[in-house]
C-alpha cells in the first residue's frame, strides 16, 4: 500500500515539474520583464536617409504608417519613424 501511495506523488510532482518546465520554457522574452523591445525594423529604415523631424512612413504588421522620424531615446544618433499621434497599441493608442 505504501509503494502505490510513493508511486503516485511521484507520478503527480513529475507532471507538476513538467508542466512548469513547459510554461517556463515556452515563455515570451520580454513580455515577463516588461522589457521593451522598441521599434520595428521597418520603422528604423524609414529613417535611414532622413532628419529628424522630417516625415516618413512605412508598412508595419498593421499596415500603413505615417509619422515623422524621432531620436531614439536609448540612442543619440538612431532615428525611427514615430507614428502620428504616439506610438500604436501603446498608452497614447485609442
Amino acid at each position: 500500500m505504501n509503494t502505490k501511495k510513493l508511486i503516485r506523488g511521484i507520478t503527480q510532482t513529475f507532471i507538476i515539474a513538467s508542466y512548469l518546465s513547459y510554461t517556463v520554457a515556452n515563455a515570451l522574452p520580454g513580455q515577463q520583464s516588461g522589457e521593451r523591445r522598441g521599434p520595428p525594423p521597418e520603422a528604423l529604415e524609414a529613417c535611414a536617409d532622413l532628419a529628424e523631424g522630417e516625415a516618413c512612413s512605412f508598412t508595419g504588421r498593421r499596415g500603413e504608417v505615417s509619422g515623422s522620424c524621432i531620436v531614439l531615446p536609448s540612442d543619440d544618433e538612431e532615428l525611427a519613424c514615430a507614428p502620428e499621434g504616439g506610438p500604436r497599441g501603446g498608452e497614447n493608442a485609442n
